[in-house]
């Protein structure tokens, strides 16, 4: 083909404009006015939650701050009293046998002591019976009339006598006093005792304690870190009365998610919503929004970005597919105008002080909007169905 005849080729296709991939009747039909459904959603993510379940948390300490020293995998099946999470215990393991032996101690000291005090009490009683003995004798003696023996004889006995009662007496009150000092001995180094007992118990429960066990068969959800905004592991550092697992109660999945703080006001409470579990990202739940938090908070420490807690209720379960953790994505539908009449979005010109179109006779025109999504616009006045718009 020579060079004329390419030319004549080239300006009949500028001149019929019919060049590969030009479509006149499609553009002009995607910005025409039309009546159509609008809708405008809110896409937000978050992860499947449990509203109740039985918590695990750091028990009461002696001391304030613990370490984590084993914990399970999150999301696993337990039964009833397996192992979720065993705290350090080198506080309490370290003192241990320092705290049996001093109950050992103890006890031999009082069981020494016992003996000891039994066998003083014994030799007390037997002088306390011998001076009585001897208390008798005399006293009998004293009896005797004085005009039946000497007068010296009878003086001597009543000195004996009254000897004998001194005697009886002193021997009674050290008895007495003996009772008394085992008493107050024994209450001593039973005071002792307990105490070290008591130590001991405490440090025996509180190692038993920092293993926290299953309280029933179920599923294991492992709280997140306060401030990292992760899973928590071994070797962090927990504190007195943080939750550190839970044993969700599975009829009571909701989704919580997070609403970008710019985009505040655009849903509310009670708007329907479609959830898609990644995890399944061809199947979808129905849902509605029960509740959004009043205050946008920071994600996480480090972060700026903040967001208002969103909890969306499922309609449906699905038992065999749904587990906490699982993230998910809300679509909420937070306005659905059916036979509205619809203006695409290419056809508007945003640029002044008021959206304006190009009418097909290119002359532009002003026109009164209602919501956009991000296709289309709802049209209130300035257009009629069916008209053709050009390009803005």
């Amino acid at each position: 083909m020579n060079v004329k005849a390419w030319i004549s080729c080239a300006v009949a296709v500028i001149a019929s404009g019919c060049f590969s991939g030009y479509r006149p009747d499609a553009d002009s039909k995607s910005l025409r006015v039309r009546r159509g459904t609008f809708a405008s959603d809110v896409v937000i993510t978050g992860e499947l939650r449990a509203a109740r379940g039985e918590e695990l948390a750091v028990p009461r300490l002696p001391q304030w701050q613990t370490s984590i020293k084993w914990i399970a995998q999150d999301g696993i099946e337990t039964k009833k009293g397996d192992r979720i999470v065993e705290l350090d215990n080198s506080t309490f393991s370290t003192n241990l046998d320092a705290k049996r032996q001093a109950v050992a101690q103890a006890e031999q000291q009082l069981q020494q002591k016992e003996s000891e005090w039994k066998a003083d009490t014994i030799d007390k009683q037997l002088d306390v019976e011998r001076k009585r003995a001897d208390y008798d004798k005399a006293k009998m003696d004293a009896a005797m009339p004085k005009e039946i023996v000497a007068e010296r004889d009878y003086n001597d006995r009543q000195i004996k006598f009254k000897r004998a009662e001194v005697e009886l007496a002193k021997a009674v009150d050290v008895l007495k006093s003996q009772r008394t000092s085992v008493k107050s001995d024994r209450d001593n180094l039973l005071l002792s005792l307990q105490k070290a007992q008591r130590e001991l118990g405490i440090a025996e429960r509180a190692i038993d304690e920092l293993i926290l066990r299953a309280p029933h068969d179920g599923i294991v959800v492992i709280r997140d870190h306060p401030w990292e905004g992760r899973r928590l592991q071994e070797g962090d550092s927990v504190f007195i009365g943080l939750p550190l697992a839970q044993f969700p109660e599975m009829s009571s999945l909701q989704v919580e998610a997070d609403l970008p703080d710019v985009d505040d006001g655009r849903i509310g409470a009670g708007m329907p919503a479609t959830i898609v579990l990644d995890a399944y990202p061809n199947m979808t739940f129905p849902g509605r929004v029960r509740a959004i938090s009043a205050v946008a908070q920071e994600s996480s420490r480090t972060s700026l970005r903040r967001a208002f807690r969103v909890i969306v209720a499922l309609d449906r379960l699905d038992g065999a597919r749904m587990r906490p953790g699982l993230s998910a994505r809300v679509v909420v539908h937070a306005m659905r105008q059916p036979n509205a009449l619809l203006v695409s979005r290419a056809a508007i010109d945003f640029s002044g002080k008021k959206p304006r179109v190009f009418r097909a006779d290119g002359k532009l025109a002003d026109v009164v909007l209602g919501a956009c999504n991000a296709q289309d616009c709802v049209v209130k006045s300035g257009l009629n169905e069916g008209e053709t718009l050009g390009h803005a």
